[in-house]
């Protein structure tokens, strides 16, 4: 039986639970002593104890449907014992007694546990997610001749200039033959934008790598994520159809 066997029958099976925690104690130690700084050994150190624990926790409360790993579940639900028992110790200058088999954990304890650490895997793929948007992002604008520190640095500073230019993004993007032509040919249409706008061409030649940069976000799915990034109103990173 191979380790994804294992994990996905533990939960009911007592044997291949028994089975993953032999698997798996290495991991569990490697872990756990990551987490202390400093080497473990399981006949002498709680955390050992504490990590082991978690992982039976980590084996109750998997949910395969979420499709998140089961060893990168359980070593946040690992890690988060860890530190709650390290907060502990600093606060109150006592071991906390976890003493194994005979501890009894509230199901209510539990299941927080489980949410947290469902939510601080979501929130670090929320971030890994983010850095790939960026570094796609960065790879678009090169395209375009733009890089990201000439966008930030070209950025506009006065909040009339950014919602200007914000606006005349939303105009292009809702006209599909000049988003076209901007995709296709890399260059702004700057005679078409004037008319379109009633923009003159200082305002939008000086603006365009910010321009460009709006358009990308507001017309390409994949970059929806960076409308923070460049200051875009809530109201436009969601409905960017909405009118201004």
């Amino acid at each position: 039986m191979d380790f994804h066997d294992l994990h996905l029958q533990a939960k009911e099976n007592p044997e291949a639970r028994e089975k993953l925690i032999q698997v798996s104690k290495k991991q569990i130690a490697r872990l756990a002593s990551g987490v202390a700084g400093r080497p473990l050994a399981w006949e002498n150190d709680d955390e050992l104890s504490i990590g082991l624990i978690a992982f039976n926790e980590a084996i109750d409360t998997f949910d395969p449907t979420k499709g998140k790993s089961f060893w990168g579940y359980a070593g946040l639900v690992i890690r988060h014992r860890l530190m709650d028992y390290f907060r502990k110790e600093v606060n109150w200058q006592k071991k906390v007694p976890f003493t194994g088999e005979d501890e009894s954990i509230n199901p209510e304890v539990l299941q927080k546990e489980a949410e947290l650490a469902w939510e601080a895997m979501r929130r670090e793929e929320e971030a890994r997610d983010r850095a790939e948007t960026v570094v796609a992002f960065e790879q678009r604008l090169l395209q375009y001749g733009i890089s990201l520190k000439e966008l930030t640095k070209n950025s506009p500073k006065h909040r009339d200039t950014r919602e200007t230019l914000i606006k005349a993004a939303v105009a292009l993007t809702r006209q599909q033959e000049l988003l076209k032509r901007l995709l296709v040919t890399k260059q702004l249409p700057i005679k078409e934008l004037m008319v379109l706008t009633g923009q003159s061409r200082k305002v939008l030649e000086r603006g365009r790598r910010y321009l460009i940069a709006l358009v990308l976000i507001l017309s390409q799915p994949e970059f929806r994520l960076l409308g923070e990034f460049l200051q875009l109103p809530e109201e436009v990173r969601v409905w960017p159809d909405k009118e201004l």
